[in-house]
């Protein structure tokens, strides 16, 4: 299903959730997981360094960017020691990664199509008030492979929502959702919006073979997949990622961004890039 799994670490609580269930998924599926530390280049030019001393009421000198990637190396040395630890917990087939650039980057470039990103949806800041390190709809829009969206807090998985429409990317997430099922034990739900509701559920029934719940609703896909998570207490959201045409999406907005930011659940993003 995936050849690695590749986890954008960087010592906040989401990055430590996302490790953690990518260690579980690594060693249920027995793949590697390959943990990655991005120091953000921003950080290291001179000019952004002089404005931040300014801010800060220091005292600025020429080449102190050597310094402040000294501080990261070494921060990022011990956030990759803690994950290998985890790792060894997991008993998963762990690796490292530190490197530098713009943290969304690189960490979407260490996956190939056939891996699968599994990232926090909120990182930590190197300094209090500078941006962040990735941020997740980045990540998941420029990747290749799909991408899992973890929340800071950990919660059981015990209810899961596809939203399934028939589409490719809904059927790899449907196909996902029903592997990882032996995994983490959930029960697994479906919401189509639309009609021919009868006619997506057969193609439903023919993936899933029985023993799931299925919802059919009309009205904009993104609201009523939302409405459903909460209104049901969903712990998971499984649905194909970034579906229209990019001129579509510019005018129309898109279901993948609305859900991302109006859900707190771990995010499952199917995604497919052909060459």
């Amino acid at each position: 299903m995936f050849n690695r799994i590749i986890v954008g670490v960087d010592g906040s609580p989401a990055s430590v959730n996302a490790a953690k269930i990518a260690l579980r998924i690594g060693n249920f599926l027995d793949v590697p997981v390959v943990g990655v530390y991005v120091i953000d280049t921003r950080l290291l030019e001179e000019s952004f360094l002089a404005d931040l001393a300014g801010m800060l009421g220091l005292t600025y000198y020429e080449g102190a960017s050597a310094k402040v990637r000294e501080f990261l190396e070494k921060q990022g040395d011990a956030v990759l020691t803690e994950f290998s630890a985890l790792g060894r917990e997991f008993g998963a087939k762990v690796s490292v990664v530190q490197t530098t650039g713009i943290p969304c980057r690189e960490i979407a470039d260490q996956a190939d199509p056939e891996d699968l990103i599994v990232i926090g949806r909120i990182g930590e800041k190197p300094v209090k008030g500078t941006f962040p390190g990735a941020t997740a709809e980045r990540v998941a829009r420029i990747s290749k492979c799909p991408v899992l969206l973890m929340p800071k807090e950990e919660r059981s998985i015990r209810e899961v929502l596809v939203a399934y429409d028939g589409s490719e990317g809904a059927e790899f997430a449907l196909r996902i959702c029903v592997t990882l099922r032996d995994l983490f034990g959930y029960r697994l739900n479906l919401i189509y919006v639309g009609a021919e509701a009868e006619e997506v559920k057969r193609k439903a029934d023919r993936l899933v073979g029985g023993d799931y719940r299925f919802y059919t609703a009309s009205g904009f896909p993104e609201e009523q997949i939302v409405s459903l998570v909460r209104e049901k207490d969903m712990d998971m959201l499984f649905m194909g990622a970034y579906g229209k045409s990019r001129f579509r999406e510019f005018i129309l907005g898109s279901v993948t961004s609305f859900v991302i930011y109006n859900l707190e659940v771990p995010l499952f993003l199917a995604k497919r890039i052909r060459g």
